[in-house]
């Protein structure tokens, strides 16, 4: 069996920033989505002191072209719902 990510080329990583706000995130995509970039924009939490907990931060790839090719369809997020 062949993995997708092994069988189609995958765009060349231009960038990679670590950021620590949501505001951030959003400005880098603005300015990804203006110059025509592909983004991977991952969270994960980190913790910050042993008394503080976990703080959320996310890691936005630059791509030299979108990761989802045309006539391909993002992987759904599972969505879990409270009753």
């Amino acid at each position: 069996m062949t993995d997708l990510y092994e069988a189609t080329e995958q765009p060349a990583v231009i960038a990679t920033y670590y950021l620590t706000s949501i505001e951030d995130v959003t400005e880098h995509l603005r300015a990804a989505n203006r110059l025509g970039l592909g983004v991977r924009v991952r969270s994960y939490l980190e913790a910050e002191d042993e008394d503080e907990g976990l703080v959320e931060h996310w890691e936005v790839e630059l791509l030299t072209s979108s990761p989802v090719h045309e006539g391909e369809e993002a992987e759904p997020e599972q969505a879990t719902t409270a009753d």
